[in-house]
């Protein structure tokens, strides 16, 4: 089965404000467990395709953007109230589980 652009975006646009989910998480819940790094890629949309690209974060909740796009990233995480424990989001409270909205 090919994984395609399109079921990584729709799974990316289910993640609510105030939740995040990993790219692992994002790729498993796309039918394509083991493809993290192919979260990467769809997640480069086009101007205009409104991925909520900042709501998807490396294992453990740790933010993988270096520089001003990290900080960017926290600081729209935080606009949803999501909470840190030091650098990482606490997923414990703030994973989203894509089972249980399906």
């Amino acid at each position: 089965m090919r994984l395609t652009l399109e079921q990584l975006r729709a799974c990316i646009r289910r993640i609510p404000r105030g939740k995040v989910a990993t790219y692992g998480q994002v790729a498993a819940a796309a039918g394509f467990p083991g493809r993290a790094r192919q979260v990467v890629w769809a997640l480069r949309a086009p101007p205009g395709a409104r991925l909520p690209w900042h709501r998807v974060v490396a294992a453990g909740g740790r933010i993988a953007l270096p520089g001003e796009a990290g900080f960017e990233q926290r600081l729209r995480l935080e606009s949803e109230r999501v909470a840190f424990t030091g650098a990482r989001v606490d997923m414990k409270r703030h994973a989203f589980d894509f089972t249980r909205s399906a």
